[in-house]
């Protein structure tokens, strides 16, 4: 629909914006049959606060109209309840506790509690080593392809002559400077040689 049609008799072709809104004013744009019925939040929150004080009198009806052994019953599933919820919670803990002994910072661990954390303490400790046998072998990964990529730069040494031992005919054509400074720096090599000479 145009604005043509919509104005119908009232629409001129030089029409401000004003003289628009004003045309507009009188007309429905939409058929208030077609909204939904709607409640004001003052008798919404009455209706509310209601519905809690009656749920609250059932409850409180029901319990005092239960037999013996319903209350038992009763008490029994919140014990279950709050016996599962620490259950959680200390296995939660035993959690925390072996990822911080892994050397992971609490943002490392946080989102990995929720997978892990069970009722089971025994299962929830063998998942949370799993995870961070998982983290170990993955930093050991990254590390050694870290080592790789820096040793590819890194150039080979040239092999030099190989090692071999000091003769009496070396130690003779020594220097007495030389000769000084191995008797320094090697002294039972030094006194071995110089006990043959």
């Amino acid at each position: 629909m145009n604005l043509k049609e919509l104005l119908g008799d009232a629409y001129r072709e030089d029409m401000t914006l004003e003289e628009v809104e004003q045309a507009l004013e009188g007309i429905n744009l939409v058929d208030p049959d077609k909204l939904p019925k709607s409640v004001s939040k003052e008798v919404f929150d009455k209706t509310a606060s209601e519905l809690a004080r009656i749920k609250k009198e059932l409850k409180e009806l029901q319990e005092k109209n239960m037999t013996a052994e319903e209350k038992v019953k009763l008490e029994l599933e919140k014990a279950a309840e709050a016996q599962a919820q620490y259950k959680r919670e200390l296995a939660k803990l035993r959690a925390t506790e072996i990822f911080v002994a892994a050397g992971l910072t609490e943002d490392d661990y946080k989102t990995l509690l929720d997978i892990v954390v069970s009722e089971d303490e025994e299962e929830t400790k063998v998942r949370a080593k799993s995870m961070v046998d998982v983290i170990a072998s993955q930093k050991e990964a990254v590390e050694k392809a870290v080592k790789a990529e820096l040793l590819k730069g890194t150039p080979k040494p040239e092999p030099g002559e190989p090692f071999k031992p000091m003769t009496l005919e070396d130690f003779r054509k020594m220097s007495l400077m030389e000769k000084q400074r191995l008797a320094r720096e090697n002294p039972e090599l030094y006194q071995e040689i110089y006990k043959e000479e």
